[in-house]
């Protein structure tokens, strides 16, 4: 890190460095009381090393490595993020032939009834007008209906008597 240097005297070698909470760099030298010696501000220090956060580490990192690194994860997510979309379009494509499936078969089955329902209609329409021709014949008065003919009826009586 040819860049990292005390805010403070300037020093970049041979020094432990810190960073305050308010984002200023100094040497263990410059580092003298809980106040910035930049901007004036109350503040805590960090000291720079291995073991900070990766958070924190990020902020020393070689712009390239971080870029990598994060093009790494962002790839990671794209891809897990592309397989669960892959896994929920496969799941309503199937879902859609199968009910498109159902669909067709519940149709032709409702085109069968319907003719079905069709045919019958029509023959109790038949029926119907049969049985009202039959009501209208026997709410004729007896003079007016039509006779049996003559030679099945005499004197009141069949000829099967």
């Amino acid at each position: 890190m040819d860049w990292l240097h005390c805010n403070q005297c300037f020093t970049r070698r041979g020094s432990k460095f810190a960073v305050s909470s308010c984002s200023h760099i100094f040497c263990d030298a410059c580092i003298i009381s809980q106040q910035c010696r930049v901007c004036g501000a109350r503040c805590s220090y960090l000291p720079i090393t291995d073991e900070m956060k990766p958070q924190e580490k990020m902020f020393f990192m070689e712009p390239m490595k971080l870029i990598q690194s994060r093009l790494e994860c962002i790839m990671q997510t794209a891809c897990f993020q592309q397989t669960q979309m892959e896994r929920v379009t496969a799941h309503f494509r199937r879902k859609s032939v199968e009910l498109e499936r159902r669909l067709k078969e519940v149709t032709e089955q409702a085109y069968r009834q319907l003719s079905e329902m069709r045919r019958e209609n029509a023959e109790l329409k038949k029926h119907l007008s049969e049985m009202s021709r039959e009501m209208a014949e026997l709410k004729k008065p007896l003079s007016q209906r039509r006779v049996c003919s003559e030679e099945n009826v005499h004197d009141g009586k069949t000829n099967s008597e």
